[in-house]
C-alpha cells in the first residue's frame, strides 16, 4: 500500500499529463471518421458533403483521405477552426496534404504563427494513396489551420494521416499536505 501510495504522491507532484498520440487515416467506410477526434474537435467537413452529397462515406475519385472542405461555402479558402478547449491541448500536429492547386499551408496557436508551408503540387493523375506529410510543435496549442492558393481549394486538396500529440498541459498541482488530505 505505501508504495501505491508514494507513486500517486509522485503522479500528483509531477503536474503534467501524459501526453495522448491521437491518429486520423480515413478508413473505409469514410463516414466513420465523423464520429473520431478530428471531426469532434474541428469544423473539418468532406468536399462532398459541403457541395450537396448527403452521403458521408462517398470519397469521389480520391480512394483514401478525404477532400476537405470547411464549414462555409467559400471552396476558394479552406480554414479549419478547432475546438478551443481540444485545441489547447496540442502540442504536435501534422497532416498528409495531396493539393492539386497552388496554395499555402498555415498553422496558427493564439499567438499568431506557429509554420507556413507552399504546398508540393505535383501530384497529376491518377490519384493514389500518397500525400506530403508537414507537421510542427505547438507549444502553445493549436487554433486553426488553413489551406489558401489562387485556385478552389476545396475539392482540389486532399488530406490523410492527421496526427495530433495531446497533453503535457499543466495539472493542477498537488501537495503533500492535499495528498495526505485523501487518506484521512
Amino acid at each position: 500500500m505505501k508504495k501505491f501510495l508514494v507513486a500517486a504522491a509522485l503522479l500528483l507532484l509531477t503536474g503534467s499529463v501524459l501526453a495522448d498520440v491521437l491518429t486520423e487515416t480515413f478508413d473505409d467506410p469514410l463516414g466513420g471518421w465523423r464520429t473520431r477526434w478530428l471531426a469532434l474537435n474541428t469544423d473539418m467537413m468532406n468536399y462532398y458533403v459541403c457541395s450537396g452529397n448527403p452521403d458521408e462515406n462517398y470519397r469521389g475519385n480520391n480512394p483514401c483521405g478525404v477532400w476537405i472542405c470547411d464549414s462555409d461555402l467559400n471552396y476558394q479558402t479552406s480554414i479549419v477552426d478547432f475546438n478551443p478547449v481540444f485545441g489547447a491541448t496540442v502540442t504536435h500536429f501534422e497532416i498528409g496534404i495531396q493539393a492539386f492547386v497552388d496554395a499555402t499551408y498555415t498553422v496558427y496557436d493564439a499567438n499568431g504563427v506557429v509554420y507556413s508551408a507552399v504546398l508540393v503540387t505535383n501530384y497529376g493523375s491518377p490519384y493514389g494513396c500518397y500525400c506530403t506529410q508537414y507537421g510542427c510543435d505547438t507549444p502553445n496549442g493549436i487554433v486553426r489551420f488553413e489551406i489558401i492558393g489562387a485556385g478552389q481549394i476545396e475539392g482540389n486538396t486532399a488530406v490523410d494521416n492527421v496526427i495530433a500529440t495531446t497533453g503535457i498541459v499543466p495539472a493542477e498541482e498537488g501537495t503533500w499536505g492535499s495528498i495526505k488530505a485523501l487518506y484521512r
